[in-house]
């Protein structure tokens, strides 16, 4: 009884309590914050690595040092070219590896393809305005003719693939299916287009779609013809979610709305078309559990039946990157808060329980000469600090509940700034270009929405962990700190410590 009324009075008639308690305030809520902002920043990066980073893909590896792998062909107006003749990706190889490797539950493949579309409107850009020009101004000296460019209005990428819905626009919301479904593994001679491509050609779902492939070789300057004609059914209609910035410079394939998504049966009649044997360009293969990526990409690179000296294993981690990159920021911005102002605080803790203490040497030295034992004494002051530690907690636990959802959108949103994505208008463009503000039209490519997003929102949450570990901390920083000061004082003599008095 005496024991807990002596820490009562001490504690109620100290006013050095009154900065003692201030400063453990102050740390508990410091570190509840920013405790909290790390574990949030630290889930999220978890939930995103869910999303984007669980796979990797399967590449060939062309080596240019192997002559057996390379044929020369002679191509008609261009010349002696090199085609890669060495083994291919085949879904053959990619249902082996599913079938296989533990932890692998999908996979997508396909090709990059450059097509053409004459019975077509495409969205006008580059090629188109240098046809009319020429055709208004020709000129028997300049870099490209009028049979250059003629068919070259009507050139696009086609991209083939076994599921559509694992294509990266789709994946990082660039484009949102709107009408019909997405290619499936089954489909043959199927294709989607953009919801702005079918307004201008009056397409619907069902009707045929008619692709030819194109004679170019990049570089070579010769003139563009279609080959072969390939027929399929428009299956689906996507949309873009964001206005792309287009320029009288932007070339019709670079323009996202006329791009066309095709199956893989249509790109191995594209690769028979350009004298190709039919494969896989490239392979993305997904697993399970993301943690576990190195461990399944070691599992499908020992696998029996493939040589892998023709194949490379690579981690498709792009879109995690862009993804988890303000996160990853926050929670090393988090960390480093966290280890300064738990240094400070420990430092700051010391100097004034060490300040505290000595003041009390006289109370140490009557206590110890009344025959109180050191065991009890240092069990009081322990106490007294241990109390203050608690309700300085409480405190900070609900002043930091309230205030950490605030400033952690804050923090987030220092770290996220995005700038408003300012939609303009084909007119406004061309406005820009004829007023020679070159850099104005620069900016505004700068400014459309390309990539993976990050999340919009931190969403900081309080939890019990974090609270727990915390109010451990905090206990063990006192009892650290109390304990090593006062220790000394202790193995003294009565009579020693009260000579110690100033």
């Amino acid at each position: 009884m005496k024991e807990k009324k002596r820490i009562f009075l001490s504690l109620s008639r100290k006013k050095s309590n009154l900065l003692l308690f201030g400063i453990l305030v102050f740390l508990a809520f410091s570190m509840l914050v920013f405790l909290s902002i790390y574990g949030t920043s630290k889930q999220m990066m978890k939930e995103v690595e869910k999303k984007y980073g669980a796979s990797f893909m399967l590449l060939l590896y062309r080596d240019k040092s192997k002559p057996e792998l390379w044929e020369e062909r002679e191509v008609a107006t261009v010349g002696t070219l090199s085609f890669y003749i060495g083994p291919g990706i085949d879904e053959e190889m990619m249902d082996y590896i599913l079938e296989e490797a533990d932890g692998v539950t999908d996979y997508e493949g396909g090709g990059n393809y450059s097509v053409l579309l004459c019975n077509y409107e495409l969205i006008p850009g580059y090629y188109k305005a240098r046809y009319e020009y020429e055709l208004l101004h020709p000129d028997p000296n300049a870099m490209f003719s009028v049979e250059d460019t003629q068919n070259m209005r009507f050139q696009t990428r086609c991209q083939a693939m076994r599921k559509s819905e694992y294509f990266e626009e789709f994946q990082n919301g660039n484009f949102k299916l709107t009408e019909g479904r997405h290619i499936a593994p089954e489909d043959e001679h199927v294709v989607m287009i953009s919801e702005e491509f079918a307004r201008r050609n009056n397409l619907q779902l069902g009707d045929t779609f008619k692709i030819q492939g194109d004679s170019l070789v990049l570089g070579t300057g010769y003139p563009v013809l279609p080959l072969g004609l390939i027929e399929t059914e428009i299956i689906g209609i996507y949309e873009m979610t964001y206005q792309q910035s287009v320029t009288e410079y932007t070339d019709e394939r670079d323009i996202l709305n006329n791009w066309i998504l095709v199956d893989n049966e249509t790109g191995y009649d594209l690769d028979k078309i350009y004298g190709n044997p039919p494969s896989l360009w490239v392979s993305t293969i997904y697993v399970e559990n993301p943690a576990e990526l190195d461990k399944v990409m070691k599992e499908v690179n020992s696998l029996e039946g493939i040589d892998w000296q023709y194949y490379e294993l690579r981690k498709d981690d792009s879109m995690y990157k862009d993804a988890v990159k303000p996160l990853d920021t926050v929670k090393k911005i988090m960390f480093v808060c966290l280890c300064v102002i738990l240094m400070a605080g420990i430092l700051l803790l010391s100097l004034v329980i060490t300040h505290s203490m000595k003041k009390r040497v006289r109370e140490t030295g009557i206590l110890m000469s009344l025959g109180i034992t050191g065991k009890e004494i240092k069990k009081q002051f322990l106490w007294e600090h241990l109390l203050l530690g608690i309700v300085a907690f409480l405190l900070a636990l609900v002043v930091s509940f309230a205030i950490t959802p605030i400033m952690g959108e804050q923090i987030y949103g220092t770290v996220h700034q995005e700038k408003e994505q300012k939609v303009y208008t084909e007119k406004e463009i061309e406005a820009a270009i004829a007023r020679g503000e070159q850099s104005k039209v620069s900016e505004m490519a700068k400014n459309q929405k390309t990539g993976v997003e990050p999340p919009q929102e931190l969403n900081t949450r309080m939890n019990a962990r974090t609270a727990l570990t915390v109010f451990i901390v905090i206990i063990l920083i006192i009892y650290t700190c109390v304990n090593a000061v006062i220790k000394k004082t202790l193995k003294l003599e009565p009579i020693r410590v009260l000579s110690m008095i100033e």
